[in-house]
């Protein structure tokens, strides 16, 4: 799978002082390490951060150091990790500038998919002058978990009578946000009548009345909340469908 396709990919600096190239050449030797640095959670895709950082010293009869970094991700209900390919940045070596006390690199990536838990794999190398593997080392991140924390609406108990109108009926049915964020206006509809809903918070409910035409009996009919998929949400599957409920 082309994960570049989904998942977006910083390389942001060391900082030293101030913007600068995502390497840091150390003038002390680093400890050898490979850390999660940030780990950013969101309802929106964009926000949904995590950064990390290996570190490495130079050592004695090696010219030259590289870095390289695989990103991991592990899904709800997985239980083995899988590498990802194709995402811009990672399982590629980085290089240290000769004759440097250590070398620091930070990745950092975005956009990702939720809910999943990701880490990183950075893996080291020195060379010899003469490009011989003097010394290679494996370290692996802490995790970041990253939860769906998008709004999660559905709808339930449709229920309806008869107008006192010819062929209308007054439905009654209940919205539940069931997500982890509060949702915006978003529009309910039943028999082809929608109404607005100015939102609805994390955990909360609405009970909404609705005049429509009247379904026949027994007839198939379908109350859809987010009607017009203005909602990011955690489970677009937003209707309930229910044999028409007058007379039962």
């Amino acid at each position: 799978m082309d994960c570049a396709r989904w998942i977006g990919l910083l390389v942001v600096a060391g900082l030293l002082s101030g913007a600068g190239p995502a390497v840091a050449q150390t003038p002390q030797a680093p400890p050898l390490s490979a850390a999660l640095e940030t780990c950013a959670t969101s309802p929106l895709p964009a926000e949904r951060v995590a950064s990390f950082v290996g570190s490495m010293p130079a050592v004695a009869g090696a010219e030259r150091m590289q870095m390289r970094f695989d990103l991991q991700r592990r899904q709800a209900g997985e239980k083995l990790w899988h590498k990802l390919l194709g995402v811009q940045g990672f399982g590629v070596w980085e290089s240290a500038l000769p004759g440097r006390a250590g070398f620091v690199f930070h990745k950092r990536v975005d956009g990702l998919r939720v809910p999943a838990s990701y880490r990183a794999v950075v893996r080291f190398r020195w060379h010899r002058a003469d490009g011989t593997l003097a010394r290679q080392a494996r370290k692996r991140t802490a995790t970041c978990s990253q939860p769906d924390l998008r709004p999660d609406l559905a709808v339930d108990t449709l229920r309806a009578v008869l107008d006192a109108r010819p062929a209308l009926a007054i439905y009654t049915l209940t919205v539940h946000n069931n997500g982890r964020s509060a949702a915006g206006a978003f529009a309910v509809r039943v028999a082809g009548v929608a109404r607005e809903v100015a939102g609805l918070g994390a955990g909360e409910q609405v009970d909404l009345t609705i005049i429509a035409p009247a379904c026949a009996h027994a007839a198939p009919i379908s109350a859809i909340v987010d009607a017009d998929r203005r909602i990011d949400e955690a489970d677009e599957r937003n209707a309930l469908r229910r044999a028409c409920p007058l007379g039962a």
